[in-house]
């Protein structure tokens, strides 16, 4: 038996490179791999693990492998079963960090001051733990009003949480912000927060590497039996968590400690994560061997040297190369689209010919959309409902699921429909006002007991002297109705949805409430508000959008509304004056579903938020992910979306790690990559103008082409060869290179030409497009895109001056009706404010650059 498996051992060490093989035999006692993306880590790493018990004798139960997740470490698990058994696999402690430091702590629980039966307080609990402590009337006067009621509890534990992941004690907090006002509190209620984890028996996340910590200083012979410790990952690891591997290493003494990681790869400094802790261990401790593995067994050349362009941007890197055995593959794509729309469009459409051109070698589960931020999935989900593409999101909920998300469509559906009491109860603490359960339950029996909606019950609360409410109840209630009630006029004026939405995010001061409670993501969700602004800015495209999803997926509302939670988000007009409520009145005739602009938004957005999941089709889902989430993932096929300045770098973060982060996403594809940057972007309604990520400046124009890639019978040869698929027979018929440009650009625009529309005027300020000068128009762009595609105005292989008597900021466009027929009912919404005509000389120069611009770009609708 055991020759077998030295056998297979030997067999398997054979088809290592020799980087590969050196880091499995290495004899090293303190060894760093530092493996770069796709050079075959985890194969490396369980084959040491392997080598260590076939070939050293070592026993399984005397080797520890620390992974960074869970999913990592049931990979691990499957591939040591092929090569030490079952048996031998279960006996090694193999886990993250948390698991492995509880194992111990159960082991030697009173040695810092534990009980052995002790459990795990999630984050949940410690959130309700935090807020009964600051509840307590043994805090009045302790910490401020603000901290006590207004400050959410998931923010108070992300500032402790952050702390302790730093390794910093309750003690020490307190003692660091002794003068800071701001974190005083915070330190008070960290101190009770610890204490009451104590009395309750419990241990939190964190706490698990800190009480590791101090078990393994208190009691130094605790590893006496472990001989190898393996981790992986090594990059991601923070301060708490380097501190437990250096005291696991000085335990380990002459034993064996194997670390793996990429500080390229280091992308979770929001956690605390630290790409120096390779040069701190190989500072501290003296004979540490590193092996670089810089082959690279998943890209082409073209991507690697590319992805190469972009991480030697950091100073600060320790230079290491990448290189590969595969095809040198073709140039990646960095393609420039007019605004966020087009690019869901156009990714959208080329998922369509990627997967037709490759005959059948990627199918949609070989494609990944990566993104910097979670908003910017909306218009891909929408584009690819359209289309009728499969994809599954991971890494985060559906947008309309999203808390933030969910906060302001409450509030707009209850001031449209005041009787939800569902959304009442949803936003009358969002921000927090104090209404306390038995208050609630007081004004929702009231209102109960009479005829009229929840608003009306409440505006009479407020105005009675007697309404047996207290003073301060009232003076929040009277606060929230007031906020209603002007939302609920600016619908009777028929306001554009857009401006209602911000009327009640900037009345209820929501970046506020958003900043003061959610202390790591605040931003991200912020950045969610603001494109739920730009969907409502969109609204007419998103209803028509709406009832093509409704028919391209044959469902009916009557058919959909066993799977809607909230039914009463969808209801018309009539059904809701059944349940007595007092509708806005938004058509005369009696008897008509309405169709107002805020009964269509919310409709829309409750089908989207509870749409069924998509089949499984053939061919799979495409993956749409965050870059942090694609981590230790591959697709043959990768788009890397919105590829400009403020998303990637984004403004706040550290530049280097935004380059480490856009390395990642790069080298996540096999043999197709596409960077695709929106020239105007919307920000909270606004267009504002973008500029293509600054990593990609200056890139060798051999490694890339500003247009989609080429398919012929090589292209697909090369594609199968790097994934490894079987090369699919030739076929003539599917080849782009022996196309004409007309045939080309006809391709490419098929499903995207849009209206042109009539005496269209706008400037361009170099940051910001003002849609106010639309007359609500949504997209800017979208008409400066269709003037392109129209052959009134620009021969589509020439490039030909403007007409004499064309306008000097690009007016009088015409519809063009044949290449959108379902968009006529947008025209009357376009108009030419006269004080726009006013901005037209002091703009000329600016609109003539933007000309020029654009010429360059003639050859496809998108581009």
């Amino acid at each position: 038996m055991q020759t077998q498996e030295k056998q297979r051992l030997h067999e398997f060490i054979a088809t290592l490179n020799e980087q590969q093989k050196k880091s499995v035999l290495s004899e090293s006692k303190i060894l760093q791999i530092l493996a770069g993306p796709g050079s075959g880590k985890t194969r490396v790493l369980t084959c040491r693990v392997a080598y260590l018990v076939i070939e050293k004798g070592i026993s399984p139960k005397n080797i520890v492998v620390v992974t960074f997740t869970n999913k990592a470490a049931n990979e691990m698990r499957e591939r040591l079963v092929k090569l030490i058994g079952e048996m031998r696999t279960k006996q090694l402690l193999i886990g993250t960090f948390h698991k492995i430091c509880c194992r111990l702590l159960r082991r030697h629980a009173q040695v810092v001051n534990l009980q052995p039966d002790f459990t795990i307080a999630d984050n949940n609990t410690s959130e309700d733990i935090i807020n009964n402590i600051r509840k307590d009337k043994s805090m009045d006067g302790v910490i401020s009003d603000f901290t006590r009621r207004d400050m959410k509890a998931g923010a108070i534990f992300g500032l402790i949480s952050k702390a302790k992941s730093e390794g910093i004690s309750a003690k020490d907090y307190a003692k660091m912000n002794a003068t800071n006002f701001k974190r005083r509190d915070i330190s008070i209620l960290y101190l009770e927060y610890e204490a009451q984890l104590r009395k309750l028996n419990l241990v939190d996340f964190d706490n698990l590497l800190m009480k590791c910590c101090e078990l393994l200083k208190k009691k130094p012979n605790v590893l006496d039996t472990v001989k190898c410790i393996l981790i992986d990952e090594y990059q991601d690891t923070n301060i708490i968590q380097y501190d437990l591997i250096k005291l696991m290493m000085q335990q380990v003494n002459e034993k064996s400690v194997t670390i793996v990681g990429d500080p390229d790869q280091s992308i979770f400094g929001w956690r605390s994560a630290e790409p120096k802790n390779f040069g701190k261990m190989a500072e501290e401790f003296k004979g540490t061997e590193a092996i670089n593995m810089e082959q690279n067994y998943r890209s082409t050349t073209t991507i690697l040297d590319a992805a190469l362009h972009v991480i030697k941007q950091d100073p600060d890197r320790v230079e290491k190369s990448l290189f590969t055995d595969n095809p040198r593959g073709i140039p990646i794509s960095i393609i420039s689209v007019q605004d966020h729309l087009k690019q869901a469009e156009f990714v959208a459409s080329e998922i369509r010919k990627v997967v037709t051109y490759s005959k059948g070698l990627i199918q949609y589960k070989d494609i990944a959309i990566l993104m910097r931020m979670n908003y910017i999935s909306n218009d891909l989900e929408t584009a690819f409902r359209n289309h009728k593409i499969p994809y599954v999101v991971i890494g985060g909920d559906r947008f309309f699921n999203r808390m933030e998300v969910k906060d302001i469509i409450s509030y707009l559906d209850f001031i449209y429909n005041p009787s939800n009491v569902l959304s009442f109860q949803r936003i009358i603490n969002v921000p927090k006002r104090g209404i306390g359960a038995v208050t609630l339950k007081k004004i929702l029996e009231m209102n109960e007991s009479q005829p009229t909606h929840l608003l009306e019950t409440l505006r009479s609360i407020v105005n009675s002297k007697s309404s047996g409410f207290g003073p301060s109840i009232i003076s929040k209630l009277k606060t929230f109705v007031n906020v209603c009630e002007e939302a609920r006029s600016m619908i009777e004026d028929k306001q554009e949805v857009a401006d209602i939405l911000r009327h009640i995010v900037d009345s209820i001061h929501y970046q506020d409430y958003l900043k003061n409670n959610f202390f790591t993501d605040h931003e991200a969700r912020w950045a969610n508000v603001g494109e739920l602004l730009n969907i409502a800015r969109e609204r007419p495209e998103l209803t028509e959008t709406n009832d093509d999803f409704l028919n391209n997926d044959d469902l009916l509302l009557s058919e959909e509304s066993d799977h809607i939670d909230d039914v009463d988000m969808t209801l018309t007009i009539e059904e809701v004056e059944q349940e007595h409520v007092e509708p806005i009145e938004v058509f005369a005739d009696e008897g008509v579903v309405s169709t107002d602009p805020v009964a269509d938004f919310l409709e829309f957005c409750s089908l989207c938020s509870n749409q069924k999941e998509q089949e499984e089709a053939e061919g799979g889902k495409v993956t749409i992910a965050t870059i942090h989430a694609s981590k230790g993932l591959e697709w043959p096929c990768v788009f890397i979306v919105t590829c400009v300045d403020g998303v990637i770098p984004h403004t706040k973060a550290d530049a280097n790690e935004e380059g480490r982060l856009l390395y990642v996403g790069m080298t996540r594809s096999k043999f197709l990559l596409y960077c695709v940057t929106p020239r105007f972007r919307q920000n909270f309604g606004d267009f504002e103008a973008s500029v293509r990520s600054r990593f990609l400046d200056n890139m060798d124009k051999s490694l890339y082409v500003t247009k989609t890639p080429e398919w012929d019978n090589d292209v697909r040869t090369m594609l199968a060869t790097t994934i490894g698929r079987p090369i699919p027979p030739p076929d003539s018929s599917l080849s782009t290179k022996n196309k004409g440009l007309k045939a080309k650009q006809e391709e490419n625009n098929h499903s995207y030409s849009q209206p042109v529309y009539s005496d269209i005027r706008f400037g361009i300020n170099g940051n910001k497009v003002d849609l106010s000068s639309l007359g609500g128009f949504s997209s800017a762009m979208t008409l400066v895109d269709s003037q392109l595609s129209s052959t009134q105005n620009f021969n589509s292989k020439k490039k030909t001056a403007a007409p004499a008597n064309s306008q000097p900021i690009m007016s009088l466009f015409h519809m063009n009706k044949t290449t959108a027929p379902k968009r006529e009912r947008l025209s009357p919404m376009i108009k030419d404010p006269p004080n726009n005509q006013k901005k037209a000389k002091k703009e000329e120069n600016e609109d003539d650059a933007l000309l020029a611009c654009l010429k360059e770009e003639e050859e496809g609708d998108f581009f």
